[in-house]
């Protein structure tokens, strides 16, 4: 994922939103991970599993998306969604529990140093320690580094905590992006009488009108925008044509000069 990222993202700075579509998907695994909850550390790699994965759906999303392939894109969004989710809701609890735990642990350790600072500073203080001063040493230092790995862990676990918090309500933007963005064009579909509903109809109406595709801005907006009528209706020759002289397969027709009076 980490290696192919880059490419996808080349592709789609490029304009080649089919082939961007097509590399992105090829990276998501054939079937969803399994999501293990016997403990901490099945719950770790569960997890990282779940939020590769729905990282890799994120882009494949955004690529399907560019590709005029929205359906797919909100699909995956979905997708994501549910992994992300699933991710929060199974550590929420145990790791809520951990850090709780962590976080008394390394109180108490620490009280013990606070309440035996004199004596663990005389027995470093010493050159020579006898057996038994070395064991009580020992004991302090035994407490130190508890102190430290309670501190670790504590740290390791919030922080997986506060990530799948934030990935569980990192996809809802993009799931309403896609369904917002669906349903306005069904709502447009709706509303153009002479197409009465048929999808087809509509897109030959607006591919005709060179008004539609100036309103699309800059050439990324036109492509995404030609690409998502090619996907309604790939048989129609115009938007191909344009998609053509967008990618520079054709050549624009010449603009027509006005007659001179």
């Amino acid at each position: 994922m980490k290696a192919e990222r880059p490419v996808v993202e080349q592709l789609l700075a490029d304009l080649k939103y089919p082939e961007a579509m097509k590399r992105a998907e090829a990276l998501l695994p054939a079937t969803r991970p399994v999501f293990d909850k016997k403990d901490n550390s099945t719950l770790v790699q569960s997890c990282a599993a779940n939020l590769d994965m729905a990282e890799a759906l994120r882009l494949a999303a955004e690529a399907a998306d560019s590709a005029g392939a929205w359906e797919k894109a909100l699909e995956y969004a979905k997708t994501a969604k549910i992994l992300a989710n699933e991710c929060y809701a199974g550590v929420k609890e145990p790791f809520t529990q951990t850090v709780a735990y962590y976080k008394q642990a390394g109180a108490r350790a620490q009280q013990v140093l606070d309440e035996n600072t004199d004596r663990i500073k005389e027995l470093k203080g010493k050159s020579a320690l006898d057996p038994g001063e070395r064991q009580e040493l020992d004991l302090a230092l035994g407490v130190e580094k508890e102190v430290l790995d309670c501190a670790k862990w504590m740290k390791f676990f919030q922080t997986y905590l506060d990530v799948t918090k934030r990935e569980n309500e990192a996809y809802d933007p993009l799931v309403k992006v896609m369904e917002d963005k669906i349903k306005g064009e069904a709502t447009q579909i709706e509303e153009y009488k002479a197409g009465k509903g048929e999808k087809t109809k509509w897109v030959e109406a607006v591919v005709s009108s060179p008004a539609y595709l100036e309103a699309q801005g800059d050439k990324a907006g036109r492509a995404r925008w030609l690409y998502r009528l090619a996907t309604i209706d790939p048989e129609n020759k115009k938007v191909q044509h344009q998609l053509d002289i967008l990618n520079g397969k054709a050549a624009a027709a010449p603009t027509k000069k006005g007659k001179k009076g």
